[in-house]
């Protein structure tokens, strides 16, 4: 811990080896593409996302090219490699395998691709087949995360999840024969509705299948979401903080004891099947997202598209690009932004990177918060890491820190 007289203590090492093995000289580059399409809209979803909108799939599908080539033409990328793909959306097995090659084929072309690439993407269980999966297999997708949420009925109806319990086990049973061998599946926790018994069931029914990697979300209230305005009008009520905090806390401890280590502050996995993919996001790495609402962060420079699917396919035809705004990276931001994303990691923030990439020894700047959070926050092998007493309120103590 962080004693009074500030001395550290240094305890154990962490490290994190998951990218691609390259020339030490390229650096690693994450690329998103985001599926817009749904079958139906999830009330607490704030993920730009459509229903009903299947028959503009042919035309998105050559937009997104488009797009993927434009930057191919434009960006510099001969000083990276590609380190991992994911499709998220929206739904991305509502895309036919031979439509997902095609973006699959452009977005390989963009630079090198690593010598061991991750390449993942969602599915809702019930929606992809046995013979799409195996497909999917295929074209070199090497990793799926299942969107099961929770295996009690009346929640997947609160949530308007279209798939049932059983569905989520066949899904995940057809994802294992068509020989995926890196699995993950997501829950949510904090339901309205929800008890302690329903999160520990929940927990327990997915570890049983033995997925390498389980993520776990709290529901939150975003605007724009049908659970936003129910909650606003005074239809639903969110559980206690306290509540929250104790699912959280207890699915945390479990999932380490059945062999999960947290890696991140939501997300759990066996050794060595960490999501690579967002780990490159919370390490700092560049990425370049393709889709409508798809984010980028290259050359210190992050943008984002538009996150209308209509204008989006309008402007990529007139010009080959989905931009809607962008921002300059300044010094500040990238600081604030390295205690924040490496906060959230169980392995912390490196106070040695911290220190060279901005002058400044953050252990000595910043003395008061460091001891308003002593009895949460360690020092290991000069990496600066939350313990359990303060896992859940990272944001806080993030924020504390920040500029």
């Amino acid at each position: 811990m962080i004693n009074d007289n500030n001395m550290i203590l240094k305890l154990e090492t962490i490290n994190f080896t998951l990218d691609s093995t390259m020339d030490a000289n390229l650096k690693p580059l994450a690329l998103y593409v985001h599926v817009p399409f749904c079958k139906a809209k999830c009330t607490y979803c704030d993920f730009y996302s459509i229903i009903g909108r299947e028959d503009s799939i042919p035309v998105y599908l050559k937009r997104i090219v488009e797009e993927i080539e434009r930057s191919r033409e434009t960006l510099d990328l001969s000083g990276h490699y590609i380190d991992t793909v994911f499709f998220g959306g929206g739904t991305p097995n509502l895309l036919p395998p031979a439509q997902l090659e095609k973006i699959l084929d452009r977005v390989l072309k963009l630079t090198s691709p690593g010598n061991a690439m991750e390449i993942g993407m969602e599915i809702n269980p019930g929606e992809a087949s046995l013979e799409n999966l195996i497909s999917y297999k295929a074209l070199g997708i090497n990793r799926i995360s299942i969107g099961m949420q929770s295996f009690q009925p009346h929640l997947l109806k609160f949530m308007s999840r279209i798939h049932t319990a059983d569905k989520s086990i066949s899904t995940y049973r057809d994802v294992r024969e068509a020989g995926f061998e890196n699995v993950s599946g997501d829950l949510i926790f904090a339901v309205p509705g929800q008890t302690r018994t329903d999160w520990n069931s929940d927990l327990k029914q997915l570890v049983d299948l033995q997925p390498e990697h389980i993520s776990t979300y709290s529901l939150t209230v975003e605007a724009g979401t049908a659970l936003h305005r129910w909650v606003d009008a005074g239809h639903i009520k969110m559980l206690e903080d306290t509540v929250d905090t104790g699912m959280y806390d207890w699915g945390r401890n479990f999932l380490e004891e059945q062999g999960y280590p947290n890696y991140e502050i939501s997300n759990h996995a066996k050794p060595g099947f960490e999501c690579r993919h967002n780990l490159n996001y919370w390490r700092g790495a560049e990425y370049l997202g393709f889709g409508p609402a798809a984010h980028s962060y290259f050359n210190k420079r992050r943008h984002w598209n538009i996150r209308n699917l209509d204008q989006y396919l309008e402007q990529v035809g007139e010009t080959g690009r989905g931009g809607h705004a962008a921002e300059i990276i300044d010094l500040s931001m990238e600081k604030n932004e390295m205690i924040l994303t490496r906060l959230r990691l169980a392995q912390g923030l490196n106070l040695v990177e911290y220190g060279e990439r901005f002058k400044e020894n953050l252990l000595e700047s910043k003395q008061e918060v460091l001891q308003k959070w002593a009895r949460s926050l360690s020092v290991i092998d000069n990496h600066l890491v939350i313990g359990p007493e303060g896992w859940a309120l990272t944001d806080e103590i993030s924020s504390d820190l920040m500029s």
